[in-house]
């Protein structure tokens, strides 16, 4: 009895602690009306002057910018992350390098899984890469 009830005691801490992070995960719905630019996709600055960005529209979508190609792709909650659908973009062809950049952040945002604020960035952990995207908010044309 004393051995099974350390068992849940030891299980018990186990579930506590690692269902806590010092930044909680976002909930799509806080970001709706955001718009971000992105800095570094797994720990490697971006090309200068090249804007890839995310913006949290409604009706559960982000919409942006690449870097060459406008995009879109649904959003919702999945448990305590999130699910992206395929993104859609347009198919302007633009210099190798900029496409590049592009590419690399389109296979990361399509295997987004969760998302959290820390400190000025938003930062979004995906599937495959060893370090998160990582965004700093655009200031709001509205005054918000």
């Amino acid at each position: 009895m004393k051995l099974s009830f350390s068992v849940f005691i030891f299980g018990w801490f186990m579930i506590a602690g690692c269902s806590h992070t010092a930044e909680s995960p976002m909930i799509v719905n806080e970001l709706i009306g955001t718009e971000w630019v992105l800095e570094e996709i797994d720990g490697r600055g971006v090309v200068d002057n090249v804007q890839s960005t995310l913006r949290f529209d409604g009706n559960d979508r982000i919409i942006g910018w690449g870097g060459c190609n406008r995009y879109f792709t649904g959003v919702g909650s999945a448990g305590n992350g999130i699910k992206l659908g395929p993104i859609g973009s347009t198919r302007r062809i633009c210099p190798a390098v900029v496409m590049d950049q592009e590419d690399r952040f389109f296979q990361a945002l399509e295997k987004a899984r969760t998302i959290r604020i820390e400190g000025p960035h938003l930062v979004v952990d995906c599937e495959g890469i060893k370090k998160p995207l990582q965004f700093v908010r655009l200031k709001s044309s509205g005054g918000s």
